[in-house]
C-alpha cells in the first residue's frame, strides 16, 4: 500500500482511511514464534526496553512499511543491541553467516516415477507420482530468522538469556496464555462478587484468583451491557494484554484495523460479523505501554446453571477485545 502521503510518522494511525480488513486469523509461523520469544525475553534482563525497540523501529524510514510486525520488532531488537554495544555488527554477521549454514541441506532428485515398477500382490504395479511427495511444503525461513537465530546466540553465549527462555515464552503463549482471559470471564460469569471486583480492578482481582501476569502494565475491564458495546486497539501498535489473552491476531496489529475502528467501529464490526444496535453506544478504548484492556462480554441466555469448563467453550480471543459476541452454538 503506497504512503506517499504520509505525513506523520509510522506510528499513531488511528483516523487514517484504508481498506478492509481481513478478519481471519491466519496464525503464526514457527519463525514469527522465534522472533516474539526472543523479542519478550530480552526485555525481561534490563538489556532493553519495549519502548526502546518501538523507537528503533520507527527510525527505518520507508522499510517499516516494508516490513511485517515479527520482522520489524525482531530487526529493532537486533539493531538495538548493536547500538548498546551488547555486540557488533560483525559478530551478528559471523553467528547469521553459521546459523545460515545449519539450514543447508543437500537437494536429493527425486526418481521417475515411470521407471520404477515392482510386484504388488504378484501383479506388476507403477508409482504415480503422488507417492513421491516431499514431507515439507512451502518457502524456508525468511532473511530475518537468520538475525533472529544469530541474536539468540550471541546472547546465550553471553549468558544473558538461554535457548530455554525463548521455548517458554514460545510454550506460555501457545499453551498458558490464552486459557487466562477465558478462565476470567468464565467465573466473571458465574461469580457476581467476582465480576465487582474484576470491573472495580481487574489486575488486582485477576491475581486473587491465582494468575500472575508478568506485566507491568495495568489492566482495566469494560462489561458489555444494553447500553454500550466495548472494543479495543491499540493505534500506536500492537499493546495488547498477551500474558492474559496469548498472541494478538494479525488483524489486531494490522493497519486497517488500527486506522478506521476510532472513526467507524460500527463498520468494522459489520466485517466481523457483529452487529450492534444504533440504539446501543460503542466506545473504543486504545491501548497503551501502561494500559491494557479486558472486555468482558454478556453471559449468552440459555446458559443458566452452566458450568466454568462448559461455559469456557463458548468464549474465543476475539469476544475479549469486543469485535465478536459470544452465542450458543444451535447446530
Amino acid at each position: 500500500m503506497p504512503h506517499d502521503d504520509l505525513k506523520m510518522g509510522p506510528h499513531d494511525v488511528g483516523g487514517e482511511p484504508d481498506r478492509n480488513i481481513d478478519t481471519h486469523d491466519h496464525g503464526m509461523t514457527y519463525w514469527e514464534k522465534f522472533s516474539n520469544g526472543l523479542v519478550l525475553c530480552v526485555p525481561e534482563t534490563g538489556l532493553v526496553k519495549l519502548d526502546e525497540l518501538r523507537k528503533t523501529a520507527e527510525s527505518f524510514g520507508d522499510d517499516y512499511f516494508k516490513m511485517d510486525y515479527f520482522m520489524r520488532v525482531g530487526l529493532s531488537l537486533v539493531e538495538r543491541c548493536i547500538q548498546r554495544d551488547v555486540f557488533t555488527r560483525s559478530e551478528l554477521e559471523s553467528a547469521k553467516k553459521i546459523a545460515k549454514q545449519n539450514f543447508e541441506v543437500p537437494i536429493v532428485e527425486l526418481p521417475n516415477p515411470k521407471d520404477i515398477t515392482h510386484l504388488h500382490g504378484g501383479v506388476e504395479h507403477v508409482h504415480h507420482h503422488s507417492d513421491f511427495q516431499e514431507d515439507e511444503s512451502g518457502e524456508g525461513p525468511p532473511e530475518f530468522y537468520f538475525d533472529m537465530l544469530a541474536t539468540a546466540r550471541i546472547l546465550t553465549d553471553k549468558n544473558i538469556i538461554s535457548m530455554e527462555d525463548i521455548q517458554r515464552k514460545i510454550n506460555n503463549f501457545e499453551e498458558t496464555y490464552p486459557a487466562r482471559g477465558i478462565s476470567v470471564v468464565t467465573k466473571a460469569w458465574t461469580d457476581p462478587d467476582f465480576k465487582s471486583a474484576l470491573i472495580k480492578d481487574a489486575k488486582s482481582a485477576i491475581q486473587d484468583m491465582g494468575i500472575h501476569l508478568e506485566s507491568f502494565a495495568d489492566i482495566i475491564c469494560f462489561a458489555h451491557d444494553d447500553n454500550t458495546h466495548h472494543i479495543v486497539v491499540c493505534t500506536l501498535c500492537s499493546c495488547y494484554p498477551r500474558t492474559l489473552l496469548g498472541m494478538p491476531p494479525a488483524w489486531y496489529k494490522s493497519r486497517s484495523y488500527r486506522s478506521r475502528v476510532v472513526h467507524e467501529p460500527r463498520k468494522v464490526l459489520a466485517e466481523f460479523g457483529t452487529d450492534i444496535a444504533d440504539s446501543t453506544d460503542v466506545k473504543v478504548h486504545d491501548s497503551n505501554a501502561d494500559m491494557r484492556y479486558l472486555i468482558l462480554p454478556e453471559k449468552p441466555q440459555g446458559t443458566e446453571g452452566w458450568s466454568e469448563a462448559e461455559l469456557s467453550k463458548l468464549i474465543s480471543r476475539d469476544h475479549l477485545v469486543g469485535v465478536r459476541l459470544p452465542k450458543i452454538d444451535k447446530n
